[in-house]
């Protein structure tokens, strides 16, 4: 939770946010590097594979869970938990001393099917952590996700009464401070007749549907399209090197959004419209860091992506949508300028209902004050 590493930052903007409106007063250190946990993560791997499994899913054990949690229970009795995680330790579950909730983007279902998890992890340890996921739910206070996809299957997939199921958007993970700087100075101005400009924001290229947007892009270019397309974070090495040769593309590198944020911001905010064509997505923090920064969006219908992007700022493609479906998208767009300002513009009047303070304020909303000695704490996913 105190890392900007963990979960792409969300944990940490989370807390950060929360800690401004007095929602959270700690981030718990779950901290699972060093040598010991690489140990037990090898031993608990070659149990497994004596037992005949798959050697994944540690962090889904019981084992793992009470041994993380172990150290900060004494400090929650009496107080109120928030996990970034689909599962607390049973001897947490069953302690009523202990208030729990959720903040998650996804079910373990869906990460499992969805993403295509399930073949990674053993078949017992995946249908024991699907039980005590479902005991967590039940016996939480509230379940906080990130779209109403995830909603769905919680109340859906592990019987959740809708009541105790809360649909709230997160924020786009940038520095409120920077980000007031630069937005005090940014000219949201798109020179006329200049060609449209893309960009795209990731690492992950084949979830994220980079080699789509790629293909789709060679495509529109071979029609005389002008259209370009700047690549931030993926290296273009990591592509075919038929895609890595596609014309018009800008491969701009890593841009460390710790100690660069300023660079990131404007390279980003010098485009016209974010891409992300993930063919799997639970939401998508990089729409919501497209639409912070006043651009337009070319989306997913994937998972709870399309939730995560403004209706009327955004255009979204089907995830079996081939390259010559997406280039027509990429000429439309391109044609016609009128569409693609009142998009901008739409973003730009929006975006601060994208920062991690507008998604605090809304859990505020339902969420009680602490009650007894401490406010709550909050803990992130772990990273095994």
């Amino acid at each position: 939770m105190n890392s900007v590493e963990t979960w792409s930052g969300i944990p940490f903007h989370f807390l950060e946010a929360a800690r401004r409106a007095g929602l959270i007063d700690v981030g718990l250190p779950l901290d699972v590097k060093g040598r010991a946990w690489q140990a037990r993560r090898i031993s608990w791997n070659l149990g497994q594979a004596l037992r005949f499994e798959r050697p994944g899913g540690f962090q889904y054990s019981v084992g793992f869970l009470e041994r993380l949690w172990r150290p900060f229970l004494p400090r929650l009795a009496g107080g109120i938990a928030i996990n970034c995680f689909q599962l607390y330790p049973p001897s947490m579950v069953a302690d009523p001393a202990i208030e729990k909730w959720f903040f998650l983007d996804q079910t373990l279902l869906q990460l499992f099917d969805h993403y295509g998890v399930r073949k990674q992890v053993g078949t017992r340890i995946a249908a024991q952590a699907l039980a005590r996921e479902k005991e967590g739910y039940g016996r939480a206070a509230g379940v906080i996700v990130n779209s109403r996809w995830a909603a769905d299957s919680v109340v859906r997939d592990y019987q959740i009464d809708p009541a105790k199921v809360h649909v709230v958007l997160p924020g786009a993970n940038l520095d409120p401070v920077a980000y007031g700087r630069w937005e005090a100075t940014h000219q949201h101005v798109r020179a006329a007749g200049r060609p449209l400009r893309l960009v795209f924001v990731g690492k992950d290229w084949q979830r994220k549907g980079l080699d789509r947007l790629l293909r789709g892009l060679r495509k529109a270019r071979a029609a005389s399209s002008q259209v370009t397309l700047r690549v931030i974070g993926c290296a273009r090495a990591s592509l075919p090197p038929d895609l890595a040769a596609v014309d018009g593309v800008e491969w701009y590198g890593f841009v460390d959004k710790r100690t660069e944020l300023r660079r990131f911001f404007d390279a980003v905010s010098e485009c016209d419209m974010g891409c992300l064509l993930s063919r799997a997505e639970a939401g998508g923090i990089s729409l919501r860091e497209y639409h912070a920064l006043g651009l337009a969006v070319l989306g997913t219908e994937a998972g709870g992506a399309p939730e995560h992007a403004l209706a009327e700022a955004s255009i979204l493609v089907p995830i079996d949508a081939g390259e010559d479906r997406i280039a027509g998208i990429l000429a439309s767009i391109e044609n016609d300028h009128p569409r693609l300002e009142r998009m901008r513009q739409a973003a730009w009047t929006n975006r601060r209902s994208f920062l991690w303070d507008a998604t605090v304020e809304k859990i505020r909303a339902f969420w009680r004050e602490p009650a007894g000695a401490g406010g709550p704490a909050a803990a992130p996913p772990p990273r095994i």
